[in-house]
């Protein structure tokens, strides 16, 4: 199989060796792990919002006034996976400015300018993520992208300028690639405008937002911009067959290729993974994700 499959981040192990494992079996790019079953640490709000403006970790989410923790347990799956990775080119993940902010307002934090003070927290969170990704390796490029699920709630108005200004103002402090993941429906034109290097979406969820915005994401193909396609659902329930996914795939290929995008940024230039991360389903069913997401990326490879 040449096509690539990569993942999200988050896996449902409590065993760093066992999701080291998970990965190193069923991804071609190696991504580094969140665990939030192993430690609330792990959990993406926690992980890379703890301290910021005040809040601190309550469980899995950020409330005002809770105590930081020490930090001591919120990379170790990651770090479990960078003594593993021996190629040159690893992924990983941080949770966006939008979304941060988001949480922490839902936790109660109320400060002037606080996305302003997320992106700042963030860019130095980010360096540093990044500088110890390197010194731990031998890899010579890491993709980074950022999870902004709260994007999902702006498919069809664009973006507030708010939250175009913040992802703006990140990306242009980030020594890397970068991709933009949401699992819903959202404004995918004008993000693909910002100069994200990957687009990383839920081909499932690509609505009214997407087809809006196939010319402008066409565009941005065209000038470099790469895709990651999120396959398989990861929600609980009964799986699709491999046609369902292939055709919700192909449909979406189809209106960009009409639009003007290059077939090869959609597919051998294009990497795959499951629409969103996994911890929320069992071990056994996350198994029965990336085996079908390899069934289906081998369909994609065969019939296209």
């Amino acid at each position: 199989m040449s096509l690539i499959r990569s993942g999200v981040g988050s896996l449902p192990h409590d065993n760093c060796a066992d999701a080291v494992n998970f990965v190193a079996h069923s991804a071609d790019v190696a991504y580094l792990p969140q665990l939030p079953n192993r430690h609330e640490q792990e959990s993406m709000l926690v992980q890379w919002g703890d301290g910021i403006a005040g809040a601190g970790q309550d469980g899995t989410i950020l409330r005002k006034g809770a105590t930081p923790g020490d930090r001591s347990e919120a990379f170790l799956g990651a770090a479990a996976m960078l003594g593993r990775v021996r190629d040159p080119l690893v992924k990983t993940q941080a949770t966006g400015p939008v979304t941060l902010a988001a949480a922490l307002r839902a936790g109660g934090v109320e400060v002037p300018n606080l996305l302003d003070l997320v992106v700042a927290e963030l860019r130095s969170r980010i360096a540093q993520h990044l500088e110890w990704i390197r010194a731990e390796t031998s890899v010579s490029e890491v993709v980074l992208v950022l999870d902004e699920p709260a994007l999902a709630a702006v498919s069809e108005d664009p973006l507030p300028l708010a939250a175009r200004r913040a992802l703006t103002a990140l990306i242009a402090h980030i020594d890397a690639p970068v991709g933009i993941h949401c699992c819903g429906d959202t404004d995918w034109g004008e993000l693909a405008e910002m100069g994200f290097d990957w687009l990383s979406w839920d081909v499932g969820a690509l609505g009214h937002g997407f087809l809006q915005g196939v010319d402008r994401i066409a565009t941005a193909l065209g000038a470099g911009t790469r895709v990651m396609w999120g396959l398989v659902p990861t929600t609980r329930g009964p799986l699709p067959r491999p046609h369902v996914l292939v055709a919700r795939y192909g449909t979406a290929v189809a209106n960009l290729v009409v639009a003007g995008a290059p077939l090869a940024k959609l597919k051998s230039e294009a990497w795959f993974t499951p629409a969103c991360g996994l911890a929320g389903l069992s071990v056994g069913d996350a198994e029965a994700v990336v085996r079908l997401l390899t069934e289906v990326v081998g369909e994609v490879e065969s019939g296209w």
